[in-house]
């Protein structure tokens, strides 16, 4: 695969989740994706291009970062394919193609998965919120009263939309190289990065960020202590409420998003009174 196919599967991956279906998910973003490819691969027999099509608009769907992973596998296996001299040998090779499609989905939607919306999205959340403090908006006075510079008020959102995306776009690029020249035994790519470290890593730091920010929260309400009132208790309250019912879900396995947006709620509102 050269620089110039890289680049266009590259480019086209941004539009993965763009004919989302609740069919079959994902198939005709990884058909559009992997199209020049196909086209490229079959230009001297285009009568076989429509059953290979067939075949990418099957059911697919994984984490959409990580999907370079499977692009570049598909890619490599599809060769295979297009070269089966004898009929057994082209099965063999459909057959290899269709279980590969299926496994790495899962594998890369699951690693993606914990990565991206499980580790990395609350670090640069965490990440902005510390470089409004660091910057002097201190948003556990309400009400807040000082003026907030359009710096202060763009600068964390960016860096943390530069954080996030760096990845992902990190993650799109080089997966696409890796898994077209890593085969079954390196997991075509998986396996040269160490997932499981790197997101163990982000939710530490995660984590500390955290503490910090609940250490210098109580810091704050009590610095100039005299009588702690109905508003602090209140809140305080609220707080432990939803991290019990945080710990309650993950142990229950349920998805903690619409907590997390309830806790976003109930605090902002609570903070008016």
């Amino acid at each position: 695969m050269n620089f110039s196919m890289r680049l266009q599967i590259f480019l086209r991956s941004f539009f993965l989740q763009t004919g989302w279906n609740p069919m079959k998910y994902q198939n005709i973003g990884l058909t559009f994706v992997m199209l020049p490819f196909l086209k490229k691969l079959y230009a001297q027999d285009k009568d076989a291009l429509p059953s290979v099509l067939a075949r990418y608009l099957e059911t697919f769907n994984t984490q959409p970062a990580m999907a370079s992973f499977c692009f570049g596998a598909l890619a490599q296996k599809e060769k295979e394919v297009a070269k089966a001299k004898t009929l057994t040998a082209f099965k063999e090779k459909v057959t290899e193609w269709s279980a590969i499609r299926k496994s790495l989905s899962i594998t890369t939607a699951s690693i993606g998965d914990r990565l991206f919306w499980g580790a990395l999205k609350p670090l640069t959340l965490l990440m902005a919120l510390f470089i409004w403090l660091l910057s002097g908006v201190n948003f556990f006075e309400v009400p807040y009263t000082l003026p907030i510079s359009s710096l202060n008020a763009f600068s964390a959102g960016a860096a943390a939309f530069f954080v996030f995306n760096a990845v992902a776009l990190f993650v799109k690029w080089e997966g696409i190289k890796i898994s077209f020249l890593k085969d079954e035994s390196a997991c075509f790519g998986l396996t040269c990065f160490d997932w499981n470290k790197t997101i163990y890593y982000a939710k530490k730091l995660g984590l500390f960020m955290t503490a910090g920010m609940l250490v210098y929260g109580i810091y704050h309400y009590l610095k100039d202590f005299k009588e702690l009132d109905a508003h602090f208790y209140a809140r305080a309250a609220i707080v432990l409420v939803f991290v019990c019912l945080s710990l309650m879900t993950r142990k229950l396995k349920i998805a903690n998003m619409y907590l997390y947006l309830a806790a976003v709620l109930t605090l902002n509102i609570v903070c008016l009174f």
